[in-house]
């Protein structure tokens, strides 16, 4: 009797295992192949990136294209001119800002403006606080471009580093609706964020960003780093210094808990492999933690008050 209640009780777990790899893969499956999930960029900020990779354009092409949006063209204005960006003069035109800033730099401007609404939704199964993973993902962005120029980066891996801080956990846009319909949240004591969205719904919000990326048409450094920021032996061997800053720049932005809540905080633990790739930059560690963090407050202070 005993073994037939043992061979049922088997019988049962086995199904229920079954059960929910099936849901693994279906829900894996949706993400890869419907491709609605991820909004598109505004057209706006298609056109304008497209001329922008193109390289060989002048200001007033891209103030043509951007001149139809207005509220995108004040926000720009509004975030140049923020403490963020620290200009010594009134930036009034779109001319004036590529002047300053540059087309790379223009163009992490307008990403970051425009991909703000994205990250404003409700995260807080993740543990964010209200307009959590938009603040964190400044504050990653900001960590990012400072550290990488402090260990030397090039100007346009700079810029790279400052988009795959910003965007960096833009996958979870995807994933977070499946564990809130499945009433699942996060917390440090449950593991790793990615292992519990594994096992939710067979993709984490590395791999999901990845796919955003490659959708918005950017860089393969970006979308190599979004997909490696958990993993780093996923990522390319010319790019492990990249990762290791963004990786950096995302545990400083956990130690200071910007944009979770107190009951929440992920773990800030910084691997001494990605320490290691940065050095000689950590000779002086607590003057670049000072230094990052003066840049991630004055990136907070500026962009929060535009975009809200």
């Amino acid at each position: 009797m005993g073994h037939r209640e043992d061979s049922t009780t088997g019988s049962a777990m086995s199904k229920s295992t079954l059960g929910k790899l099936a849901l693994q893969e279906r829900t894996r499956r949706e993400i890869l192949h419907k491709s609605d999930l991820i909004p598109p960029l505004p057209d706006v900020v298609v056109r304008v990136m497209a001329l922008l990779n193109q390289g060989d354009i002048e200001p007033e092409d891209l103030e043509e294209h951007l001149r139809y949006d207005q509220v995108l063209v004040a926000k720009m204005l509004g975030l140049v001119n923020s403490p963020f960006y620290g200009m010594n003069r009134k930036i009034a035109s779109i001319k004036d800002a590529v002047m300053v800033l540059g087309f790379r730099g223009l163009r992490s401007l307008i990403l970051a403006t425009s991909t703000a609404d994205y990250m404003m939704s409700d995260y807080s199964c993740y543990g964010h606080s209200e307009k959590g993973l938009w603040k964190h993902s400044l504050a990653v962005a900001s960590a990012a471009r400072t550290l990488g120029k402090i260990v030397g980066l090039s100007s346009e891996e700079q810029e790279e580093l400052f988009i795959a801080g910003l965007l960096h956990d833009i996958g979870k846009m995807l994933v977070a609706p499946y564990l809130q319909e499945r009433n699942i949240n996060f917390s440090p004591e449950k593991g790793p964020m990615v292992e519990t969205e594994r096992k939710a719904i067979g993709m984490d919000h590395a791999e999901a960003g990845a796919l955003v990326a490659a959708k918005w048409n950017l860089s393969e450094m970006v979308q190599e780093l979004l997909r490696a920021h958990h993993e780093p032996s996923d990522c390319p061997e010319s790019l492990l210094t990249p990762l290791a800053v963004l990786r950096i720049a995302d545990s400083l932005a956990h130690e200071s808990g910007t944009g979770y809540r107190e009951d929440s905080l992920p773990p800030a633990d910084i691997s001494e492999t990605d320490l290691q790739a940065i050095s000689p930059a950590t000779q002086d560690w607590a003057g670049t933690k000072q230094e990052i963090q003066e840049a991630v407050d004055a990136a907070l202070a500026g962009m929060s008050k535009i975009c809200s």
